[in-house]
């Protein structure tokens, strides 16, 4: 057996999800929030059939998806759950007809980010005699997908003529959440303020209205609406460091190994591809199978550290698709079977996708989610 694993601690999931919910209800006490659970790219590389399931148990009202794949492999293990959809739907389907009988038949909420989506699932919707649930998506300035926020009532209310579509949301996106400067934030939220407000004098009443992610769960309270929509959160980590520390949060993965090969090399011996690490004196190095096929980073080649029981050892040489390397040093306590930390936290030593991700210049969502399917999840 492959001794690579993700360790996923479902106790604290509920830590982190309980953190956000008594959050959201100290800033906002007087009215229930709903929380949607973002579980899209595999549950941010955590395994969205457990962690949906698991958030579900917790109370969550909603789970948010990629796409339409993730949403009817997630409905197979979550049949009765409230699946929205982010992504948009393709209306060049050959039989578009099969295709959103296969969509309604899974009870999928479609997100509608443009009149032609609206149309397509309204005209389809009423061929086969059924009503498709909707969100729409406002663009306010992220400028991905959405109706232009400028244009965006006259369309609504095109959609609302349509009589195969029940409109049961609205929402937007924010651009810049999670930094200290609100300025585009509080823009984009007073555009969305001034659209619902035209929505409501025009007797277009929508029963859900969301807008915050993570970001915006810390820095926006106002941003609340009806629901919020945790996700980097819920897994333990802040979407910058100037909002740290105002949740308490507790990573819930830990990426480990097992030290399978111990060999002592001499002084100036070369290690791994490239030849850009050398021995300074006779030592021992220690290989560890994990590496870039596994969603470990090759950039941490040289750089990176691992933890084994309480103390850090340094890569050694270039990481390879399916092995590390690492210098254990002159003498040696470590031992052929000995677990390995690569990310997460262990016995007080933090290597956090936070910590990795700083290290390589990137953010953490790129450091999970790209923990590969290859490996496997075992959930405490």
């Amino acid at each position: 057996m492959n001794p690579t694993r993700a360790e996923i601690d479902l106790n604290k999931l509920e830590y982190n999800y309980n953190s956000i919910r008594n959050y959201i209800h100290k800033e906002n006490p007087r009215k229930k929030v709903k929380i949607c659970g973002i579980v899209k790219a595999n549950a941010y590389g955590h395994g969205i059939q457990e962690i949906s399931r698991k958030l579900i148990s917790l109370g969550a009202d909603y789970l948010g998806v990629a796409n339409y794949d993730e949403a009817i492999k997630l409905r197979s293990v979550i049949p009765d759950a409230n699946i929205l959809v982010f992504g948009t739907l393709i209306h060049s389907k050959l039989k578009p007809s099969a295709y959103v009988s296969k969509l309604l038949k899974y009870n999928l909420i479609a997100t509608v980010a443009s009149l032609d989506t609206a149309k397509f699932l309204d005209y389809y919707s009423g061929k086969l005699g059924r009503k498709f649930r909707i969100h729409i998506k406002v663009d306010t300035g992220l400028k991905r997908i959405g109706l232009d926020v400028k244009r965006a009532y006259k369309n609504i209310e095109q959609i609302f003529t349509y009589k195969n579509l029940i409109v049961e949301g609205i929402y937007t996106h924010f651009a810049t959440s999670e930094s200290a400067d609100k300025s585009f934030a509080k823009y984009q939220l007073n555009k969305f303020y001034d659209l619902l407000e035209m929505l409501r004098k025009g007797g277009m009443k929508i029963p859900i209205v969301h807008s915050a992610n993570s970001g915006a769960i810390i820095n926006l309270k106002d941003s609340y609406f009806d629901m919020v929509r945790p996700g980097l959160l819920l897994y333990g980590y802040y979407p910058s460091d100037d909002l740290k520390q105002k949740i308490d949060l507790k990573p819930i993965m830990n990426l480990k190994s097992k030290v399978t090969f111990i060999k002592r090399v001499d002084a100036n011996t070369s290690i791994s591809y490239g030849r850009k690490y050398f021995t300074e004196k006779k030592s021992f190095i220690g290989s560890i199978p994990i590496g870039y096929g596994d969603g470990y980073w090759r950039s941490l080649s040289n750089i990176g550290k691992v933890s084994i029981g309480n103390k850090f050892y340094p890569i050694a040489g270039a990481i390879t698709m399916d092995w590390l390397m690492i210098y254990l040093g002159v003498k040696s306590t470590v031992r052929i079977g000995d677990d390995v930390l690569l990310m997460g936290s262990e016995n007080g030593n933090y290597l956090g996708a936070d910590k990795l991700a700083k290290i390589l210049k990137t953010i953490p969502y790129e450091i999970l989610c790209a923990v590969a399917d290859r490996v496997q999840r075992i959930y405490i």
